[in-house]
């Protein structure tokens, strides 16, 4: 009598795998593809629901139409992203990379690169997609046979969209200051908004500090970070954005006043003068040449106080400057006051909490 409810038992089990969505939803093209685990993983989780039926084609390229519904499913977005894409257009690796990099909160905000070496001899420096294709490689997230060329134009495979989706949908995200590091640098706990977070390092983990890959080492209490990490509280990413002017400015307008003051210098100054200007000695201008170039760097846009400044060297009163014209900036960009920005680049905390303080009460009485 055991023996035959054992066996009833066993013809029920196999009734329920067999009559399941899960064992039913396998593709049958899948059982030799490299990303077989990506793929079911996804399936399993009710990605593909009623886009696929006994077929998955991991060597196809992916509409963008269906690469939107995907990502949305995996990340457990309310709404599907959009893309500059027609609905029918295929989603290359290069949109794929951008797309999940966005979504993970790496940009240049939260990630320095310096303008080292590149991993892909066919993104530069200066390619759009060239940060988050680095940072992706450096968190092993790329599939293992991109290694000397991304193509960034080229369309990706299901198999690798299904394959940087189950990888990457999972993680957590955050930003905050450091207010521990163990001593071996194995852990580190990061004062966050939802608290104090335990954050494992280990020898997989990617830190960056200086525009470059670090070690863990270099991690200190007060950093301020941003970091990605797994669900076993594991630290794939720490990084220390740089902070300060090249984080507000725009580089590109930057880059042309620079070029338009080289510009300037080259009109008003001789040669031996230009020379002296550049080893520091403004004192063998003539003031009628010294009155030429204040003239024309205010008309480009530098006040006559920071003019005045520069010409007489007087480089404390430059540094103020630069102080305030930062804190003008970045109170602009942040929509908040100059005082409490500035309080922050002089360190001064006493005054940020009184000035926080203010600007949160005047927005509660404005709002």
């Amino acid at each position: 009598m055991l023996r035959k409810l054992r066996f009833l038992a066993l013809i029920a089990i196999l009734i329920f795998v067999q009559a399941s969505p899960m064992a039913l939803a396998a593709y049958t093209d899948i059982s030799t593809n490299w990303a077989k685990a990506a793929i079911s993983g996804l399936e399993e989780r009710g990605v593909f629901a009623g886009m696929f039926e006994d077929e998955y084609g991991p060597h196809q390229p992916l509409e963008a139409e269906l690469f939107c519904l995907m990502v949305q499913r995996a990340f457990g977005l309310e709404e599907p992203v959009s893309l500059a894409l027609d609905e029918d257009e295929f989603v290359t690796r290069g949109v794929l990379a951008s797309t999940v990099a966005e979504l993970l909160g790496i940009g240049p905000e939260t990630v320095s690169l310096a303008s080292s070496y590149p991993s892909f001899e066919d993104v530069a420096p200066d390619h759009p997609v060239y940060l988050q294709a680095e940072v992706l490689r450096s968190l092993g997230a790329l599939p293992t046979y991109i290694h000397n060329r991304f193509e960034p134009d080229r369309p990706a495979t299901r198999a690798e969209v299904a394959h940087l989706l189950s990888k990457v949908s999972a993680w957590s995200r955050l930003s905050g200051e450091i207010s521990e590091v163990a001593e071996d640098a194995a852990q580190i706990m990061v004062q966050a908004e939802t608290g104090l977070v335990p954050l494992s390092l280990t020898t997989r983990t990617a830190v960056y500090s200086r525009g470059e890959l670090a070690s863990p080492h270099s991690l200190e209490a007060g950093d301020v970070v941003f970091a990605l990490y797994n669900d076993a509280g594991e630290a794939l990413l720490v990084s220390k954005p740089q902070r300060g002017l090249a984080a507000l400015v725009d580089t590109d307008a930057l880059m042309a006043f620079l070029n338009k003051s080289a510009q300037v210098l080259n009109d008003v100054l001789t040669p031996e003068q230009v020379s002296a200007v550049l080893n520091g000695d403004w004192q063998t201008l003539s003031d009628e040449v010294r009155y030429e170039l204040h003239q024309r760097l205010v008309d480009l846009g530098v006040s006559p106080w920071e003019v005045d400044a520069l010409l007489e060297q007087d480089w404390p009163a430059v540094q103020e400057i630069a102080k305030d014209r930062l804190a003008a900036e970045a109170a602009e960009y942040l929509n908040i006051s100059p005082e409490l920005v500035f309080a922050a680049i002089n360190r001064n905390w006493d005054r940020l909490v009184e000035y926080a303080q203010v600007e949160l009460a005047q927005r509660l009485l404005t709002s």
